[in-house]
């Protein structure tokens, strides 16, 4: 099925007024605010959906994947499958002080969310409470945004073609969006419902062909937009267990082509084959562990980050084998808050960890934790992206919010 995008006039706005936030806004702040208590923990289910999407800025409803809807394309039925999970312990670790540059934003707190760094070096990303799309121009400092049309303060990741131009998710506006910075005009690719609501799109990433894929919480599938032609397909993601509905919330896209996702129910990771649909499920040590942040190395091994159980995931995708390496506490806090996860170009894995207010490095070829603690207390870092020289760029959804930076050499 061809899905007929849509034009939009972009309104541009050079650094915003520090105006106070509506009712709304200081709504979702609150819920935002979940992210900076060290341990705590939403309830489970549709509860923590709903609690993780309304920090976004949306309240989900969840109906069984027997009723997931469809943007176009031939659905395949996936099939399910298990593996065994190993957990390694006494991982070594060392703390650093983090040598960070920090951006602050003409907003105290527009909500900052996944970043992107385009061939110029800007950084974009979402602010979901300001309901924009920004772009800070690091040489001057400067921060510019841009109203996407019919937005809802919901742009959630964001990433950038070869061309450019940036592509994001706007999950309440249920639609995935593309920004055309030379023109600075939005197109947008309508998504279908799911009983009259939002198919909740979330993370996207790029293939090697240029392809984009993206997850769909609550729709239960993957999609895959073809930015030539617009056209969308969609395959379903079998429930975890009887009773659990299928959320996928992250994914990544390996050098073989294989996409892999994560999981926010039953303690599962699984991979899409595009050329069969086929779906395979792979089970986590915890039936109750919450996937939230994946990527995949060189060697086309697939890491992922765990919300609330502090763990760093990896799986092997020629046995199928998933370990599950427990973050050590390596300094005062606690090792849950776990957000986004990077690969960095030469094979360490970074992390955001809120509960250590610190960005962590993994180096498999040691198997040891280096934790880069934040001088701003109670930074929450958040989202990760590496820009061409190897740097290491975060949001932190402190209030103030901020965006941050650190050579990684």
């Amino acid at each position: 099925m061809h899905q007929t995008p849509q034009l939009g006039r972009s309104e541009h706005k050079e650094e915003p007024s520090g105006a106070g936030a509506p009712p709304r806004r200081r709504r979702l702040s609150d819920a935002l605010s979940r992210r900076r208590a060290p341990g705590g923990r939403w309830e489970r289910g549709l509860g923590f959906l709903i609690g993780i999407l309304v920090l976004a800025g949306l309240t989900l409803f969840i109906f069984s994947t027997g009723s997931t809807g469809s943007t176009g394309g031939v659905a395949h039925q996936p099939t399910a499958a298990g593996s065994d999970t190993a957990t390694p312990t006494n991982s070594a670790a060392g703390v650093k002080r983090a040598a960070t540059r920090d951006y602050s934003l003409s907003q105290p707190n527009p909500g900052v969310m996944q970043p992107a760094v385009d061939q110029q070096g800007n950084i974009w990303f979402g602010e979901m409470f300001a309901n924009a799309l920004a772009r800070l121009d690091p040489l001057s400092g400067t921060v510019s945004t841009w109203t996407p049309p019919g937005g809802r303060n919901n742009i959630m990741a964001t990433a950038i073609d070869r061309q450019g131009n940036v592509w994001f998710t706007e999950q309440a506006a249920n639609y995935i969006g593309r920004f055309h910075p030379s023109t600075r005009q939005f197109t947008i690719y309508p998504l279908s419902q799911v009983q009259g609501h939002s198919s909740a799109p979330q993370d996207l990433k790029f293939d090697a062909s240029g392809n984009l894929w993206f997850t769909e919480v609550n729709a239960a599938q993957i999609g895959r937009l073809d930015p030539v032609s617009g056209a969308i397909s969609t395959w379903p993601v079998p429930a975890p267990a009887k009773g659990v509905p299928s959320l996928p919330f992250c994914l990544a896209v390996a050098p073989s082509g294989q996409v892999w996702f994560g999981d926010l129910s039953g303690g599962t990771v699984g991979s899409l084959d595009p050329s069969t649909g086929a779906v395979r499920l792979y089970r986590l040590a915890s039936n109750r562990t919450e996937v939230y942040a994946m990527s995949t190395d060189a060697s086309g091994a697939v890491w992922f980050s765990e919300l609330q159980g502090g763990k760093l995931g990896r799986v092997n995708p020629s046995t199928g084998g998933v370990t599950e390496i427990p973050l050590p506490v390596a300094i005062s806090g606690s090792s849950s808050g776990m957000y986004d996860l990077q690969v960095a170009p030469n094979g360490d894995i970074w992390i955001a960890s809120a509960g250590a207010n610190a960005l962590v490095r993994y180096e498999p070829t040691t198997s040891r934790f280096t934790f880069y603690q934040l001088s701003i207390p109670a930074s929450i870092p958040f989202g990760l992206a590496f820009d061409r020289a190897g740097r290491l760029w975060f949001t932190a959804s402190t209030n103030p919010n901020y965006i941050g930076v650190m050579s990684v050499s």
